[in-house]
């Protein structure tokens, strides 16, 4: 089964890379390649509408490599 990210409406495309991004810094984490305190200055300096979606997203994305 596959999906065109294309055809999705803008709103789901917009939470799939906000999903991406928070999945990208767990990895980084978990490798090692960055500080948790960067990554939430990263995510601070976010828009307000954002902050508390990819905090959430990037908990449990550092939750599940982690117990992995």
């Amino acid at each position: 089964m596959s999906y065109n990210l294309c055809n999705l409406p803008r709103q789901e495309k917009y939470q799939i890379q906000l999903d991406y991004e928070a999945s990208f810094w767990a990895y980084q984490i978990k490798r090692g390649k960055n500080s948790r305190e960067t990554i939430y200055d990263t995510i601070n300096n976010r828009p307000l509408s954002e902050q508390q979606i990819l905090k959430q997203k990037f908990e449990y994305y550092l939750s599940m490599m982690l117990a992995g």
